[in-house]
């Protein structure tokens, strides 16, 4: 687990608000909700806005991040909502899942050095089953230098030419380059540039 990363994002989520808010992401939301209830794997997924509403849709949720600051927090708003969420601390490296044992895994703004995302990628598909579904929206290039959210390093952002390489074992069902006007909580706010992905196994 890389400590500089978790000890980043745990003073980021130690304030007592859900910095990136409490509701899902909009895309996430929407490609969900096509999707025949199952079992769902968020990697990195925070403070669990994403994880939770999957959860009172009646999906199987397990998530990991590097971050306790963000579990507890995710473990609170599951509490909060009534719904069971099975949360790991870790980090790509360090987790472990069965093969093709996932319906469906979401990437939300789940951003990583730009030497180990292509290995990131590739590893989180084969927990995909047959049929699954992958859905991924995170800030594209043309991100950089906006206040709207996202690292500050280029590397760390995508184009779609790296999606399209990095998830070449799926077949690509959508996939957008846009701007969006983004609202959620305080770091995630204004007009950003994303790139919307999903595809299937």
């Amino acid at each position: 687990m890389d400590k500089s990363q978790s000890e980043m994002w745990d003073e980021r989520y130690s304030s007592e608000s859900f910095v990136y808010g409490i509701d899902p992401n909009l895309f996430f939301k929407e490609e969900l909700q096509k999707l025949s209830v199952g079992r769902l794997l968020l990697p990195a997924e925070g403070e669990g806005r994403n994880a939770v509403f999957a959860a009172s849709q009646s999906w199987q949720v397990s998530a990991f991040d590097l971050s306790k600051e963000g579990r507890l927090k995710a473990l609170e708003l599951a509490r909060k909502n009534q719904v069971d969420i099975d949360y790991e601390l870790a980090g790509f490296e360090d987790f472990s899942f069965e093969k093709e044992s996932f319906d469906c895994i979401a990437l939300i703004y789940a951003h990583v050095p730009e030497n180990k995302r292509k290995d990131y990628h590739q590893l989180i598909t084969k927990y995909l089953k047959p049929g699954g579904v992958l859905i991924l929206e995170g800030f594209s290039k043309e991100q950089l230098g906006k206040k709207s959210g996202g690292p500050g390093q280029v590397g760390m952002l995508f184009s779609k030419e790296n999606l399209l390489d990095d998830f070449s074992e799926l077949k690509t069902v959508k996939l957008q380059e846009l701007d969006v006007e983004l609202s959620e909580g305080e770091f995630h706010q204004g007009v950003a540039s994303v790139i919307r992905y999903v595809g299937k196994k």
